[in-house]
């Protein structure tokens, strides 16, 4: 039993040196493996301890090589510093103009039920909602969300362009669709008037990576916007992107865009996606962070909440964004 649990940490190990290691980002299989990295480092730990009652030694000479891998891959997403000093500057500053965002995947199983899922949208009632994973089954419920309200995807002009949905208390100035793949190769640009700025929306909903095939269409897609937006020389001050990604910010395909910060970066990991419900009972340890946010330096992030949804697999990601004036 020792020896077997010595292997499986050393396995765990292997595991949570997938991110520092450029090579594997070509492999599919280690790709998604390298997606885990909270369940790798919980379950190295505990076992390390197991391995207390027959060698303290090795327990602690685990436990220590475990704090050095953990601190290398979870330091650039733990946060808390940055968090108490964005609720601080939110709250005390008087030029900004907060605004409120949901994002939300429903999963791809149609049997989820939608009724409960859109009252909860209309409670919250948020300021901009990008929904992903839509179809035509969601168009009546679509409808009733944005009555009064802009949107975009509702049109039989537009579609639901890869099955997302945005709809929006603020005016939409212009519309474009950049289209790369037939399928969910679409990469959605708004310019919405918000409060009295221009804030340019982003939105992009990849192919799931359920294959390899759609794997590397994925990786085409987030290489793709990164290329975009780091090529672009008049990125707007006040820009938002909002996608859900199929990936993690450990996988070596995670965008790296240089006008952005991540929210992942700012308020650190949030889990968002189960691979089944029992994995619910082990609340955050049990989900990886799939939902992202990409927010550019004149909007400040606040407020992130990855809420469980009955049923659902997803987590509804809630935050606030506030609009600071031009110093």
């Amino acid at each position: 039993m020792r020896t077997l649990i010595v292997f499986i940490i050393f396995v765990m190990f292997l595991g949570q040196l997938t991110p520092r290691v450029d090579v594997f980002k070509n492999i599919y299989q280690l790709d998604l493996i390298t997606n885990l990295q909270v369940q790798l480092a919980l379950f190295s730990v505990l076992l390390s301890i197991a391995l207390g009652m027959w060698n303290r030694s090795l327990m602690l000479t685990l436990l220590v090589i475990n704090g050095l891998v953990i601190s290398a891959n979870f330091s650039g997403y733990v946060n808390f510093d940055f968090l108490s000093e964005q609720k601080e500057q939110i709250k005390t500053r008087s030029d900004v103009r907060k605004f409120s965002i949901v994002q939300y995947t429903f999963d791809t199983e149609i049997s989820q039920s939608l009724p409960p899922i859109y009252d909860l949208l209309t409670q919250l009632d948020k300021d901009i909602i990008v929904l992903f994973n839509v179809n035509d089954l969601h168009k009546s419920y679509l409808k009733d969300l944005s009555k009064g309200k802009f949107s975009y995807g509702l049109r039989q002009k537009e579609g639901l362009a890869s099955n997302i949905a945005i709809i929006t208390k603020f005016a939409i100035q212009s519309k474009r669709r950049n289209t790369f793949l037939d399928e969910r190769g679409d990469i959605i640009e708004l310019k919405l008037f918000v409060k009295d700025q221009t804030v340019k929306l982003t939105v992009m909903h990849p192919p799931e990576p359920a294959s390899k095939l759609h794997w590397q269409r994925r990786n085409l897609m987030l290489n793709t916007l990164e290329t975009m937006e780091n090529t672009n020389n008049t990125v707007s001050p006040y820009s938002l992107i909002i996608s859900e990604l199929y990936t993690s910010v450990w996988s070596r395909h995670f965008p790296m865009l240089d006008n952005y910060r991540s929210c992942a970066a700012s308020l650190g990991v949030y889990g968002n996606w189960y691979f089944n419900n029992t994995l619910k009972l082990l609340g955050n340890f049990g989900a990886i962070n799939t939902s992202h946010c990409f927010y550019s330096y004149r909007l400040k992030l606040s407020n992130l909440e990855s809420n469980s949804i009955l049923g659902g697999l997803h987590n509804m990601v809630i935050y606030e964004l506030a609009l600071q004036n031009n110093t």
